[in-house]
């Protein structure tokens, strides 16, 4: 090849390309390798060693690598190297040997293609990949665990309706729900987490929610660790869900006190400010700062502490996927997150969250009504494979008017549904069960009967599910746990959607 058209291609490749002496020295350099070292003339690294861009833990390993590719050994390398500015890029070389016949010596043509975007594309893959596999096991969890939960919360509903409002049981009974609702909402954050559903937010007032969360701390916080809550008397609403809210502030309530092993002090402030949004935009705020006076992130760990199952502790004390969760739920809220912290100075993580403007009232919602009589007489088939499902099901319903059939799984519920087709005004039907699906006998039920009345209750489908479900045909979707007034008033809107 003609020295002009070596030249025109050495010119014109995309990736650098390197002529490399055998003892490391850097001869020649095209455009593109100028750039890879940001370097703005030839004469800036010409004569240079190029081991001297490698990164410190490779330059013995790229050192054997040129080595063996001057003795005529073909291969390849992925390393990172340092910019004359500083910036690090990883880097994938091909090497071949070069002689030069009047010399009578090897020298090394080698071509680096910086794969630092596609490196980070196969991170964000496999973390991506990871969180799948979140939401698949959080599925499975998540129907055993809103099953037993909606075998307490009924359980103890059936006792109150039992006991009565008078009983000096009753104040413990309706604080037992209260947990198991706060229970429900956090496996139901596990599912939004790992499928992306959009849980229904409405107006709250942040500082009661930091006050029972600092609460529920100070139980087992060590007594060295002195709290300290700021909130402005006047603070504003956020529009978010009560349980996300909670489930954020006590992860970074939990991180901040571990990192202070031998005491410290721990600061949750709420404040009305007025955020940036823009170059000259702003917009009322409530920030929430929680800071604290422990050990600090290091720089290497600090871009890294939203990344799912990354944890700085050892020993498996924690799983990771906590500031992940945060993240997602301030994301959730159109909120901001960033964090301040040094090793040995403590952590500061600011959260900035826009005013809900309509309703600056919020409060927790109040329990729930009990059941009232709706039904006229209609019969309800309910199935479920958990018989004491069935029984709080049977309970709520027939307080509320209604006659209940039952039946433990699919193949039995099509038995009574053929035998009592023209008595059955709805069914009520859970989607995860042994043998045939709620979603199967969904559908068995609509060849005979296209106009069935169906609702499908679930413990493991999330929010956003429900449009899958009915374009299928059901009428309701009920996720589990549900409450009595849940149960009876969406059999109620299926029966008389006036």
């Amino acid at each position: 090849m003609s020295d002009a058209r070596w030249q025109a291609i050495f010119d014109v490749e995309p990736d650098a390309v390197l002529i490399v002496a055998s003892d490391g020295t850097l001869r020649e350099i095209n455009p593109a390798g100028l750039a890879l070292l940001e370097a703005e003339r030839p004469e800036a690294v010409i004569g240079t060693a190029v081991y001297a861009y490698v990164a410190p833990d490779r330059r013995e390993v790229f050192r054997a690598f040129t080595e063996r590719s001057c003795l005529g050994h073909k291969g390849s390398l992925e390393l990172e190297m340092v910019g004359l500015k500083g910036t690090v890029r990883k880097l994938v070389w091909h090497a071949a040997p070069l002689r030069n016949e009047t010399e009578g010596h090897a020298s090394l043509l080698a071509i680096a293609k910086d794969v630092t975007a596609l490196r980070e594309k196969e991170v964000d893959l496999r973390e991506s990949r990871k969180m799948v596999a979140v939401g698949e096991l959080a599925g499975g969890f998540a129907h055993d665990f809103n099953n037993l939960l909606n075998g307490i919360m009924g359980s103890l509903w059936m006792a109150a309706i039992k006991l009565g409002p008078d009983h000096p049981a009753a104040p413990l009974i309706a604080a037992a729900g209260q947990t198991g609702r706060r229970a429900a909402e956090l496996t139901r954050q596990l599912l939004s987490l790992g499928r992306r559903a959009r849980e229904e937010a409405r107006p709250v007032a942040l500082h009661s929610i930091a006050e029972e969360v600092i609460g529920q701390l100070r139980r087992t916080l060590d007594p060295r660790i002195e709290v300290i809550v700021q909130a402005d008397p006047d603070l504003w609403a956020v529009q978010a869900h009560p349980g996300q809210v909670r489930e954020a502030l006590w992860n970074l309530c939990v991180n901040a006190c571990d990192a202070m092993s031998q005491g410290g002090r721990l600061t949750v402030e709420l404040r009305n400010v007025a955020a940036k949004t823009g170059e000259e935009k702003t917009e009322e705020c409530v920030r929430l700062t929680i800071s604290d006076t422990g050990a600090g992130i290091d720089p290497e760990s600090l871009p890294r502490i939203f990344e799912p199952f990354f944890t700085s502790r050892t020993g498996g004390e924690r799983f990771g996927l906590g500031l992940t969760v945060v993240q997602t739920i301030v994301n959730r809220l159109a909120g901001t997150i960033r964090v301040e912290s040094e090793p040995g100075r403590g952590s500061r993580f600011v959260i900035e969250v826009p005013r809900r403007v309509e309703d600056q009232t919020a409060s927790e919602p109040a329990p729930p009504a009990p059941v009232a009589v709706q039904g006229k007489g209609e019969v309800i088939l309910v199935v479920d494979d958990e018989e004491i499902l069935r029984a709080i099901a049977r309970a709520a319903l027939e307080q509320a008017g209604y006659v209940v059939l039952e039946a433990g799984d699919g193949a039995d519920a099509m038995e009574v549904y053929q035998r009592e087709r023209e008595r059955i005004a709805a069914v009520v039907t859970d989607v995860k069960m042994p043998g045939q699906s709620g979603l199967e006998l969904l559908a068995d039920l609509r060849k005979l009967d296209s106009n069935v009345r169906v609702v499908l209750c679930s413990g493991s489908l999330a929010a956003g599910d429900r449009v899958d479900i009915a374009q299928i045909g059901a009428k309701a979707f009920l996720p589990k746990p549900y409450s009595a007034l849940d149960l009876t008033r969406t059999v109620h809107r299926i029966l008389d959607p006036q």
